[in-house]
């Protein structure tokens, strides 16, 4: 090759690492400014669907928390609450509270605990002798309470009744 040909061919590949070193640069930027947003679960019960955005969503350290508010759902007693899980929750352990009304009117709650895995969906029963009142899904944090409890840092909650 002439010395001319060099030239420009070396300014030619100057020129494209330029580009795609600013491009590269472009690109970190937008991902770093995209805002992430919170997973959302989504609840059905008798012909209705509502998203269901985080009652509280913090980081894991919990020094930094979004607040939301509680979903409402009417859940009639009979029907079940289904509810659909992204794989942001199901992919991880978590767990549920349940708060139930008995049949002389006292107030019943159930705990369940998940393990990370194929738990995508789950259906809540609401039955005479126990209507479903408020249903709330947890991510534990790696913060321990004084009473050796995962901390939240992640709460869905339904209203049901």
């Amino acid at each position: 090759m002439q010395t001319r040909t060099k030239k420009i061919v070396a300014l030619a590949a100057v020129g494209l690492l330029v580009v795609v070193i600013a491009f590269a640069a472009v690109i970190t930027m937008l991902v770093r400014g995209a805002e992430s947003h919170p997973p959302t679960l989504t609840a059905y019960s008798h012909g209705e669907t509502v998203d269901v955005p985080p009652l509280q969503y913090c980081n894991l350290s919990l020094d930094e928390c979004d607040q939301g508010s509680v979903t409402e759902l009417e859940v009639p007693v009979g029907s079940p609450l289904q509810l659909s899980l992204p794989k942001d929750i199901s992919a991880a352990p978590w767990r549920m509270i349940i708060q139930y009304q008995d049949a002389n009117g006292n107030e019943v709650l159930e705990q369940r605990s998940y393990e990370s895995g194929p738990n995508s969906a789950i259906t809540i029963e609401s039955t005479d002798d126990r209507q479903l009142l408020v249903v709330e899904l947890q991510l534990p944090s790696s913060v321990i309470d004084e009473e050796g409890r995962s901390i939240a840092h992640a709460i869905w909650s339904i209203q049901t009744a």
